[in-house]
């Protein structure tokens, strides 16, 4: 359920038109369990909550450092920062930069 719910916002919301894309994208929100969950209900509501915290941040303080992210950027990040806090923190410092 969760699946299909994420598939039909990177497809119809965010027009990912490649499915290897849209498989990344989705594995990676779905890698930890309270990541997951707290996307799910802002897929529901498109608010961010305070919920889950990663290294001192939250959804909702990811979004205004980057509010360039849409919510699977958000969310995509809690778990770079969870997976790579020093890489993902260096990010931030340097603006959210893409290089």
């Amino acid at each position: 359920m969760m699946e299909e719910k994420i598939e039909q916002y990177l497809r119809d919301e965010r027009g990912v038109a490649s499915d290897v894309v849209r498989r990344r994208l989705r594995e990676k929100v779905m890698k930890y369990d309270d990541i997951a969950e707290e996307f799910g209900r802002w897929l529901e509501k498109r608010e961010y909550e305070s919920g889950v915290e990663v290294e001192g941040y939250t959804a909702q303080g990811i979004y205004e450092l980057a509010p360039q992210l849409d919510g699977i950027g958000v969310f995509n990040f809690l778990v770079t920062l969870r997976d790579d806090p020093e890489g993902a923190k260096e990010m931030i410092r340097e603006g959210f930069v893409v290089r």
